[in-house]
C-alpha cells in the first residue's frame, strides 16, 4: 500500500492595496487538494476583506514589512514554524506570480511522485550567460525557477537546508533577488549531492543553442502545448514587444490566453481581471495586440446572437458634412437606433429633409451651446447610456486649428468614420466581438500618424492635458494609479463603440453646460480633452479593456505608413548616438543612459524599440 505523502505549502503574496485576487482564491482553492495545510504570507499589508478571503486555506496568516520579496517571507515562515515543518514529507514553496493553475494540480504531483529527485519545480532555465552581471558565480548556472519548488523530505530535515536559509539575506531589488536565491537555490543543494528534477523539464529543448533563454517567457506555447505546463507567469504576459522583438514577434501573450481559454477548464477573465486592475492600458494593448481589424464585406459569425439594444450617437455640426454623414449612417443595419445632435436650427431643418431622401429613421436632439461633440454627447446623450447595451458615439470633424491644412483634418475625420461605420457587415462584426468577448469594453479608432499629428508620433500626452485627466478622473471616481504620462492614451478623438456598463462612471455624472470651456476653446488641457482620453481608463475601472478597431484596407495602409514612422524614429537615434560618439569624450558617454531613461520615459517608446 503506497505511503500518503503529508505535505505542507508556504504561500508568499503581495497587493498595493493589501487585497486578495480571484486568481489568487482559485490557486488556493486548487492548492488545497495537494497540500494538507497552507502557510500564508503577505508582504506589505493585508486588507481585512483579503484576510476574509484567505482565511479558508490557510493553516496561519502573517503579514510582514514588504521587504526581501518572496525569498524574505518563505524564510520568516521557516523559521517561525520550523518545528511544526519537520512533521510534514514535503514543503512546497510558491507564490502569486504566476496564474494557474491550468491543469489539476493532483495530476501534476501524481506524476512527479515517480521521480525520486529531492527537489522539483515547474520549469528549469538552462546555465546562460550573465547579461545583467547579477550571478554571484559570473553566469547563470541551470537552475529550477522559484516561484514553485517542491522539497521533499531527505533534504527538508537536512542540516545543509537550515545552513542555506540562515545564508539568504534580503534584497532590496528584484534583480538582487535573483541573485542571492532562484540562481543560487538549485546550485547550492546541487553541490551538497541533492537531486533536482522539472515537471516541464525543457533541457533537451535547450540544447540546440548556446544561449539559453528564460522559457516561461520566449518559448510559452511549446510549454503549454508539449510539456503540459500548468502555469501562466505574470510577467511574461507583460514583456515589452521591443524585448520580444529580440527574439520572436510577440505573439506569445494573446496566443497563450487563446490556448487557455479554449483547450484548459481555467477562466482567463480571472487573469484579465487581474491585469486589468493593475496594469496601465497601453501596456495591456502592446502586449496582447489589442487590435481588433474586421472585415467590411463579410460577416465572420452568423450565428452569433447579436444583441437588439443598440444604438448610434452622431453629433453634425458642420452643414457642408452631412451628405457624407448620412451616407455612413444609411449603412446602420435597423435594428439599431440612430440620434443625432446638432446645434443650429438649420442643420436640424438641412438633416431632417435628407435623411427623409435617404430613408433613415432618426431621432435628432438638441446640442448645448458648449462642449462641442462631448458637450452633445454628455449633455443632450447621456440618458442612451442607461436604454441600450451597446453604443456607438461619432461625430464630424475638420481640426481647424491655426497654421494647420484642412487637408489634415479630413484625413482624421476620414480615419474615425471609416473605422467605425465603414459598412454594415462591419458594424455586425463589431457586436459580433463584443458578444463573444465579455471582458472587451470599448472599441476605438487607431491614434492619426499623419500631417501635424506625424511629427508627435507616439506622444499625445501634454502635461496640462495629463493633469486635467487626472482630475477629471478623481472627480468621476475613476482610480489614477494607472494613468501614467509616460504610457500613451489608447483613445484620441472621442469616437467609438462601447459597452454601456464600461462607460458608467462617466455617465453617471449628470453634465451641465457650465462643465465644458466657453468658445472659442483652447486646443489643449481643458475637460473635453480629457474626456477624450479618459475614456479606456473608465471602462478599466469597470473590469474592461479597450481595442483599437479597424476595416482591413485601413489596416494595410496604416501598417505601410508606421514603417516610415518607425524609420524617423529610429534615424533619429542613429543620429543622436553619432553625435555622442564624436562631439562627447568616451569617459561621459555613460551620460547618455540617463539621457536615454528620460527620453523613454517622456515620450513613452516602449514597443517601438530602444536605443
Amino acid at each position: 500500500m503506497k505511503e500518503i505523502v503529508k505535505r505542507v505549502g508556504i504561500f508568499c503574496m503581495y497587493d498595493t492595496n493589501g487585497d486578495v485576487a480571484d486568481y489568487v482564491v482559485y490557486l488556493l482553492q486548487q492548492a488545497t487538494s495537494v497540500m494538507d495545510d497552507i502557510f500564508i504570507v503577505c508582504n506589505g499589508k493585508l486588507s481585512e476583506e483579503g484576510g476574509e478571503r484567505l482565511k479558508p486555506f490557510a493553516a496561519d496568516i502573517s503579514v510582514r514589512d514588504n521587504f526581501g520579496f518572496d525569498t524574505g517571507a518563505w524564510k520568516t515562515a521557516l523559521f517561525s514554524h520550523e518545528q511544526i515543518f519537520a512533521d510534514y514529507d514535503e514543503l512546497v514553496l510558491f507564490n502569486d506570480s504566476f496564474y494557474g493553475p491550468l491543469y489539476d494540480f493532483c495530476d501534476i504531483f501524481k506524476e512527479m511522485e515517480a521521480c525520486d529527485a529531492d527537489f522539483w519545480g515547474i520549469t528549469v532555465h538552462g546555465k546562460a550567460k550573465d547579461l545583467l552581471k547579477i550571478s554571484p558565480y559570473g553566469y547563470i548556472p541551470e537552475h529550477l525557477q522559484s516561484y514553485f519548488i517542491v522539497v521533499r523530505k531527505r533534504m527538508l530535515c537536512a542540516e545543509g537546508f537550515r545552513t542555506y536559509w540562515e545564508g539568504t539575506s534580503n534584497a532590496a531589488t528584484f534583480d538582487e533577488a535573483v541573485a542571492k536565491h532562484e540562481i543560487r537555490f538549485t546550485k547550492f543543494f546541487a553541490d551538497m549531492g541533492f537531486t533536482y528534477a522539472a515537471y516541464c523539464d525543457t533541457r533537451l529543448y535547450e540544447q540546440e543553442s548556446d544561449n539559453k533563454v528564460n522559457p516561461y517567457i520566449y518559448y510559452q506555447m511549446r510549454l503549454l502545448k508539449e510539456y503540459h505546463c500548468p502555469i501562466v507567469k505574470r510577467k511574461a504576459l507583460l514583456v515589452p514587444r521591443n524585448a520580444f522583438l529580440g527574439m520572436n514577434y510577440g505573439t506569445e501573450p494573446k496566443a497563450v490566453l487563446s490556448y487557455i481559454d479554449k483547450h484548459t477548464e481555467y477562466d482567463v477573465s480571472l487573469i484579465y481581471k487581474h491585469l486589468l486592475k493593475t496594469q496601465n492600458l497601453t501596456v495591456l494593448k502592446d502586449a496582447f495586440a489589442l487590435d481588433y481589424i474586421l472585415p467590411d464585406n463579410v460577416l465572420l459569425d452568423e450565428n452569433v446572437h447579436l444583441p437588439q439594444k443598440v444604438a448610434v450617437i452622431a453629433h453634425l455640426y458642420y452643414s457642408d458634412l452631412i451628405g457624407e454623414c448620412l451616407d455612413y449612417l444609411a449603412r446602420i443595419p435597423d435594428f439599431i437606433d440612430i440620434y443625432i445632435t446638432v446645434g443650429l436650427d438649420e442643420t436640424k431643418a438641412l438633416i431632417e429633409e435628407e435623411t427623409k431622401k435617404r430613408n433613415i429613421a432618426v431621432t435628432i436632439r438638441q446640442a448645448p451651446k458648449r462642449g462641442r461633440d462631448l458637450g452633445a454627447l454628455c449633455i443632450a446623450c447621456g440618458d442612451i447610456f442607461d436604454k441600450y447595451e451597446y453604443v456607438c458615439f461619432i461625430h464630424d470633424k475638420k481640426s481647424l486649428r491655426k497654421g494647420q491644412s484642412i487637408v489634415i483634418g479630413e484625413a482624421f475625420y476620414y480615419l474615425l468614420w471609416e473605422n467605425t461605420l465603414k459598412s454594415r457587415q462591419f458594424i455586425l462584426n463589431v457586436l459580433a466581438a463584443f458578444q463573444k468577448e465579455p471582458d472587451l469594453g470599448l472599441l476605438v479608432p487607431p491614434p492619426p500618424y499623419h500631417g501635424a499629428y506625424c511629427p508627435m508620433k507616439f506622444y499625445y500626452w501634454t502635461s496640462t492635458c495629463y493633469d486635467e485627466t487626472v482630475r477629471l478622473a478623481e472627480r468621476l471616481g475613476i482610480p489614477t494609479d494607472n494613468i501614467k504620462i509616460a504610457s500613451t492614451p489608447l483613445a484620441l478623438g472621442s469616437v467609438f463603440w462601447c459597452r454601456s456598463a464600461a462607460l458608467k462612471k462617466i455617465f453617471a455624472k449628470k453634465w451641465q453646460e457650465d462643465d465644458f470651456p466657453e468658445e472659442p476653446m483652447p486646443d489643449d488641457g481643458t475637460v473635453s480633452h480629457a474626456l477624450e482620453r479618459i475614456f479606456p481608463f473608465a471602462a478599466q475601472c469597470e473590469g474592461y479593456y479597450t481595442g483599437w478597431l479597424m476595416n482591413p484596407e485601413f489596416a494595410a495602409n496604416h501598417m505601410e505608413n508606421l514603417k516610415y514612422v518607425i524609420a524617423d524614429v529610429y534615424d533619429l537615434k542613429t543620429l543622436v548616438k553619432k553625435f555622442i560618439k564624436t562631439a562627447v569624450p568616451e569617459k561621459y558617454w555613460f551620460l547618455f543612459g540617463y539621457v536615454k531613461t528620460a527620453y523613454h520615459k517622456l515620450l513613452g517608446l516602449r514597443g517601438v524599440g530602444t536605443f
